[in-house]
């Protein structure tokens, strides 16, 4: 009874609290929750209009002749973020100013709709307050910094906003009523469709989690009664997922394949990895090096030698367990509902077999939930332990010092270099930094600085690699694919170097030990087509630097070559004739 009681108190308490902060929303104020949200997110992440474009910013926008040439695609799955890429570049250019300012743009907004959406969610169960500190938090966590600083997180960036607006939207149909708002719900869930891949997935589970946490009585019977309407929404939601995932079911027969199983198990130690940096967000990296738990060939889901990995899955399926249980108790049922999204960002993902375990972009979704769920329960702490003692210093100082987390992390982003030595003091075998600055180098055409590069620190990181691998062996692997890649990638681009710095000949003369190491590593060109496709295009480019430009077309046009545009065969293309009008008849 006592506990009822204060329950009840609380409840009340929450209640006036709200009905005060209402109030004054609907006066002259109602704009100051937005202000600080902005001011809050400028001050944090507002440096990233320095940050230079990196990794796969690279293809996917500045190089992307795709998009200089004003097309969207024709698969539905990215054909909004496309879009946006187009009308970007029409307007600035290929300016990394101009794609990181859209990209706070977009964080910022996810921030201000996250309160609109928390103000609701917590009507009448929590301070208003709450609403604001959640906000706050996501506008300036570090682990959120990724999304203003790397310009090709546009897609994450707008599949959050649209599954948020879907979730707000059919929040404030379940509370108000009103048709139009399940409309709103449905076109917010076609535009995080069309955003990335996995959009619909983050849409759907936002939606049903806040569905169904907000149902009532009322509403169940009016499905009941409108059973065709729901049956129509399902089946056209599958048809949706089936035109953007057309070949979802048939990877469904991967599932039992060694390299799957390892890849769930993978992505369960990937999400404490993410959930301890969303509590205590250091160690933060813009490319970490994540080991793969390794799955020996004939083995299955219960006997992997990687018993941390098992563990690490028995964890995370019984935090999602207990994450249910809270979100069907009322008195704990918004935590409940914002923990399971948290954990469900990670989870549904073991169904995409994609071999990058841990880019910090890919937990983006899930941190509007992981920030108002934290919210939510300091809330509840500061309320049970000091009572009506105000929280705003305690606040201010967190907010705070996140926002001078994430504006130091942002100048890193400033200078490649400093970028990538940030990157190799953490994880000394990524081979993919000095593929960065080779990538660099090249374009500035420092050929030296790529010589001595690939001469001094690169045996160094093959050394690291080779190191880990010794120690993680036999339960996990860095993934050897990529280091393999990297290795291609770097090696080509040092041959690029010498030819240009010191005689072709030299240049040609790695190209041809690098085609040695690769068969004798049994790289085969089916197989491994990645990799032979850098290394065709790296050939390509010492011959047109040898003058044999009819040879380097032919690597050009090699099936599967990379990073070989249009252009670059037009110029091969025009030297040849060149070379043939200035030789005697």
């Amino acid at each position: 009874m006592r506990d009822e009681a204060g329950q009840s108190q609380i409840g009340r308490m929450a209640a006036d609290v709200h009905e005060s902060l209402e109030t004054d929303v609907a006066g002259k104020r109602r704009w100051l929750p937005f202000l600080l949200i902005i001011a809050a997110s400028a001050l944090a992440h507002l440096w990233c209009l320095g940050s230079q474009f990196y990794m796969d910013d690279m293809n996917q926008i500045r190089d992307s002749e795709a998009i200089r040439n004003g097309e969207v695609g024709t698969g539905l799955s990215l054909i909004w973020t496309r879009l946006g890429y187009v009308v970007q570049y029409k307007l600035y250019g290929m300016s990394p100013v101009g794609f990181h300012a859209v990209n706070w743009l977009l964080h910022t907004a996810v921030a201000c709709v996250l309160f609109g959406f928390a103000r609701d969610f917590v009507r009448g169960r929590m301070p208003g307050g709450v609403a604001l500190f959640g906000a706050l938090i996501f506008a300036v966590h570090p682990l959120a910094s990724e999304i203003p600083n790397y310009a090709r997180t546009q897609d994450l960036a707008w599949v959050t906003l649209f599954s948020l607006l879907a979730s707000w939207a059919l929040l404030r149909f379940l509370q108000d009523g009103g048709w139009t708002k399940l409309l709103w719900t449905v076109l917010a869930i076609a535009g995080a469709t069309m955003s990335k891949g996995p959009g619909f997935f983050h849409a759907v589970m936002m939606v049903g989690a806040v569905g169904l946490a907000f149902m009532t009585a009322d509403h169940w019977s009016l499905v009941k009664r409108r059973a065709w309407w729901v049956v129509g929404l399902i089946v056209a939601g599958v048809a949706l997922f089936w035109v953007t995932h057309p070949n979802w079911y048939g990877s469904t027969r991967l599932w039992s394949e060694p390299r799957f199983i390892g890849h769930a198990y993978t992505l369960a130690r990937v999400f404490w990895e993410f959930a301890w940096r969303a509590v205590v967000p250091v160690a933060l990296c813009s490319d970490h090096h994540t080991a793969e738990s390794l799955v020996p060939p004939g083995s299955g889901w219960f006997d992997i030698p990687d018993k941390t990995a098992m563990w690490a899955a028995a964890a995370m399926l019984s935090l999602t367990a207990v994450s249910l249980v809270l979100a069907w108790r009322k008195p704990t049922r918004l935590f409940g509902v914002c923990l399971f999204l948290f954990v469900a960002t990670i989870l549904f993902r073991v169904t995409y077999l994609i071999p990058e375990f841990m880019p910090e972009y890919r937990i983006y979704p899930g941190m509007p939930w992981f920030c108002l769920g934290a919210a939510i329960f300091l809330g509840w702490a500061w309320r049970s332990l000091l009572g009506d003692a105000s929280p705003k210093v305690p606040v201010v100082l967190l907010i705070a010092l996140f926002a001078f987390m994430s504006a130091r992390r942002s100048f890193l982003w400033h200078d490649l270099d400093r970028l990538t030595a940030d990157i190799l003091e953490q994880y000394p075998a990524q081979a993919r930094a000095l593929w960065e600055l080779h990538d660099r180098d090249i374009a500035a055409g420092d050929w030296q600085k790529v010589i001595d590069r690939q001469r001094n620190e690169w045996p160094g990181v093959f050394e690291n690699f080779l190191k880990e691998n010794q120690r993680l062996a036999p339960r996990r692997e860095l993934p050897s694919g990529h280091f393999a890649l990297a290795d291609v990638a770097c090696q080509g681009r040092y041959a690029i170097a010498l030819a240009h710095a010191e005689s072709p000949a030299a240049g040609l003369a790695e190209i041809r030990r690098l085609e040695m190491k690769m068969h004798a590593l049994g790289m085969d060109p089916v197989k491994h087509r990645l990799q032979w496709g850098y290394f065709h295009a790296a050939k390509a480019a010492v011959l047109e630097e040898a003058g044999a430009y009819q040879q380097a077309l032919d690597e050009m046009r090699v099936e599967g070559v990379s990073k070989i545009k249009p252009s670059d065969i037009e110029r091969v293309e025009k030297k040849l004739a060149e070379k043939i009008a200035a030789q005697p008849q």
